[in-house]
């Protein structure tokens, strides 16, 4: 890659650069792609969500997942084996005296379907989950075949709890849920609404999408765990007015690849975002998304959230100036005279922050029209940082609103290092994975 200026950077890489394809060839290139060639047993129990379980069975698989499907007795009374088997196109168990196990387990002890299918399962997700068989988990009941896979199987396992509200308020559920969850097991909570019962309230299954990414996440080595990280993404609005506003096109995509990537290697992700940059479409545990105006509040809420952070990925792009002067009301456009726009430089965000900095890691990102290793070194010291992750701002190449992007990851210790092109996410997953294995 060369800048403008007719500068080669081939020289500035290190050997760890050349090696893109091979890293990028281990890495997910969208959320639920690191599902690709999981094995998932979905346990599906007695409840009316049971249809959206056919649902996450069709997601799991289009993102490559290899499922079996294990169903209730209560379950087949709302949707029918055939539904699951056409969907995933594997094998539906339903019944614990009978064989299902597949010829790959027929030399692992015998061929009893909950042993054999227990032990080819990376991971196990019960949705919808009911207060019966959670109570069944919870107490190590295994008088069906679902509850006896799931008591044979010692690996990541989730639940999606689906249930009449006040069954789910029930102190017995709250104490079932608690006990799962001390015991390993991740639980991923709907939201509240309108029950199939009429009542309105806690009790609702997760969202599928919501279910998928949670398995995702346990699926994963965890390079990330125990660990805090801070990303901002997007564009800050600077008002003019009180409804014209200064601001520029970045979408926030990368922002959000960004703390995807991280919240799936298992840190703990405050994801601070401009106005109109994209967030998840739902609630993640573990992944909080806060929203901000301007550049000022954009840096008084990285302030805020810094302290006991691991890394601070700074990929928003904060306005460089702002109108010195706020007009209340509206500019009015009516007669001769255009009116005058004065303007005035917003707050260096991470340079105010430096005094501040601790042990936390500081990743910025320069997005330039031309020189742009040059401008990106220069960028690097000036602020202090890191690390520094260098794009092409203007031209074709440009990740302004695209889904790819070409990224040039330059460290403080000197070394440069190319990832892309490809999607933002995998280039999201890349660098987190460089930033760690610099840091150990």
């Amino acid at each position: 890659m060369s800048d403008k200026s007719g500068k080669s950077d081939k020289n500035d890489r290190s050997d760890q650069g050349d090696r893109s394809d091979e890293y990028a060839r281990s890495a997910p290139d969208s959320p639920l792609a690191a599902l690709k060639d999981r094995r998932i047993i979905l346990t599906v129990t007695g409840g009316i969500a049971a249809y959206k379980a056919a649902e996450l069975s069709r997601l799991l698989v289009k993102s490559g997942a290899l499922v079996r499907v294990v169903m209730t007795e209560a379950s087949q009374k709302f949707v029918t084996p055939l539904t699951f088997s056409s969907l995933t196109g594997g094998p539906v168990a339903t019944d614990l005296w009978e064989n299902h196990s597949s010829s790959e387990n027929s030399s692992q002890l015998n061929n009893i379907t909950h042993v054999a299918w227990s032990q080819w399962a990376e991971a196990i997700a019960t949705a919808p989950a009911t207060a019966d068989f959670l109570a069944k988990l919870a107490h190590g009941l295994a008088d069906d075949l679902a509850s006896a896979t799931a008591l044979a199987f010692n690996g990541p396992r989730l639940v999606a709890p689906a249930m009449n509200t006040q069954m789910y308020l029930n102190q017995a559920t709250v104490d079932n849920l608690e006990l799962l969850r001390r015991r390993g097991y991740r639980i991923a909570s709907g939201s509240e609404g309108l029950l199939a019962c009429g009542t309105v309230g806690k009790g609702r299954m997760a969202s599928v999408w919501v279910i998928a990414m949670e398995l995702a996440r346990l699926l994963s080595s965890g390079p990330l765990k125990g660990k805090k990280v801070v990303v901002t993404g997007g564009a800050t609005r600077e008002p003019w007015d009180d409804i014209r506003f200064l601001s520029n096109r970045s979408s926030g995509l990368m922002g959000l690849a960004l703390a995807q990537a991280a919240w799936l290697m298992g840190a703990d992700v405050t994801y601070i975002s401009g106005p109109a940059a994209a967030e998840p479409p739902e609630t993640l545990e573990g992944l909080r998304v806060m929203k901000i105006g301007t550049t000022q509040d954009l840096y008084e809420t990285v302030e805020d959230n810094l302290e006991g952070a691991w890394a601070l990925v700074m990929n928003a792009a904060p306005a460089d100036f702002r109108p010195k002067d706020l007009v209340r009301g509206k500019i009015s456009k009516s007669g001769q005279q255009v009116p005058s726009l004065v303007l005035a430089r917003t707050v260096d965000i991470l340079s105010s922050l430096k005094p501040k900095k601790g042990n936390t890691i500081f990743v910025g990102f320069a997005a330039e029209e031309d020189s742009l290793i040059e401008r990106a070194k220069e960028k690097l010291k000036r602020k202090n940082l890191d690390y520094i992750a260098a794009n092409q701002a203007g031209g074709s190449g440009s990740a302004f609103g695209s889904e790819s992007i070409s990224l040039n990851l330059l460290s403080a210790k000197g070394s440069m290092q190319t990832i892309g092109p490809t999607s933002k996410f995998q280039a999201s997953w890349l660098l987190w994975e460089r930033v760690l294995a610099s840091e150990q």
